[in-house]
């Protein structure tokens, strides 16, 4: 008899998830349209049993999510400052939800969830913190380890950082990351000019890989250290930095892996960095948009409502020749010329004055 209830529990229970499936489905339908972060793939699991309750998962998959994305879009320095932030805050964020994939197989409850958050929300929940945030796209570098131990050269067979680079993991990697192939005469050149890293041409080593995005790293152990010189270019920014990690042992493993996964967050930072929007002092720029109908005009307004870095804009002056424009956006020209550009207009500075042209 007791077996027969719980039979019947639990068939019930399954009809009231299988109906509240559906309900979410087209609860978070209703919203995608939204300008929101989406967070891909949360997986969540548990015990199927006659306490079961969705909303339990529900909201791990909510903190599972908001964590994912702070990782995202914040440098790794501004990760415990959002750190003490309650279950209720986070809801608040959510725009919506959607449930991928749900299985109830062997008392085990297993889904998969998919979880909108309110890009307006996050910004204006980052600005109260005075954290700024960055909007990074996936980007193909290549990563190029040299490492010298007591001033011997390895090669790829023997450089940790070469082997295991890329089999190493950090949360939300956004740089997909070629290694190269050993070549005799890179290294020659790379000896060549050890002592004077800076005159080392970089790009001539790095084009044969078909991306101009590189990040180079110069390893030498000495004395327990291990002092690192990084060159990066992404997009054509060039970053240079020096980093060291003392007490530097090339036998313990464990020690390398810390190191390597530092590094790799480090490296991903300086991505970020150049695509980080300071909510608290957007920047405006007075443009001018030659040869402009009202047909156009509504077409260039349409746009910059569509620029997610474009905070707002006011028509100043219009007449049957030009318009001005003064645009109020995050980031910097730069990034905007790029937004721009996507919608088919071009940004040029002109002796100090902007205009746009459309294409």
């Amino acid at each position: 008899m007791v077996k027969y209830l719980i039979a019947k529990i639990r068939e019930y229970i399954f009809i009231i998830l299988t109906a509240t499936i559906f309900l979410s489905i087209f609860f978070s339908n209703s919203f995608s349209e939204e300008n929101v972060f989406n967070i891909e793939d949360i997986k969540v699991e548990g015990i199927f049993d006659v306490n079961f309750s969705r909303n339990k998962y529900i909201d791990i998959a909510f903190k599972d999510s908001y964590k994912i994305l702070m990782s995202k879009i914040l440098l790794s320095s501004d990760f415990s400052k959002v750190n003490a932030v309650n279950l209720k805050q986070i809801k608040e964020m959510v725009s919506s939800f959607k449930i991928l994939e749900e299985s109830y197989i062997n008392n085990e409850y297993k889904g998969t969830y998919k979880v909108f958050f309110n890009e307006i929300k996050i910004k204006k929940f980052l600005s109260q913190k005075n954290i700024s945030f960055s909007q990074p796209k996936n980007i193909i570098a290549v990563f190029y380890p040299v490492f010298f131990i007591n001033g011997e050269i390895q090669d790829s067979n023997n450089n940790f950082f070469y082997q295991k680079w890329n089999e190493i993991k950090i949360k939300n990697e956004l740089i997909n990351f070629i290694l190269p192939i050993e070549d005799i005469d890179d290294i020659y050149k790379i000896k060549e000019a050890k002592d004077d890293i800076e005159k080392l041409n970089i790009q001539s080593i790095v084009k044969k890989y078909d991306t101009k995005n590189y990040v180079f790293a110069l390893l030498e152990n000495e004395n327990n250290n291990l002092n690192i010189y990084l060159k990066t270019s992404f997009n054509k920014n060039k970053v240079t930095k020096n980093i060291s990690y003392q007490n530097f042992d090339v036998n313990n493993k464990i020690n390398l892996e810390k190191i390597l996964k530092d590094l790799k967050i480090k490296v991903t930072d300086i991505w970020k960095k150049e695509n980080i929007i300071n909510l608290s002092a957007p920047l405006s720029l007075r443009v001018k948009v030659k040869n402009i109908n009202p047909d156009n005009l509504d077409k260039l307004k349409n746009t910059f409502y569509k620029i997610d870095i474009i905070d707002n804009y006011a028509l100043e002056e219009f007449n049957i020749n030009y318009a001005f424009f003064k645009i109020y956006y995050y980031g910097n020209p730069k990034r905007l010329k790029t937004n721009l550009l996507k919608f088919g207009y071009e940004l040029k500075n002109e002796q100090g004055r902007w205009a746009i042209y459309s294409e």
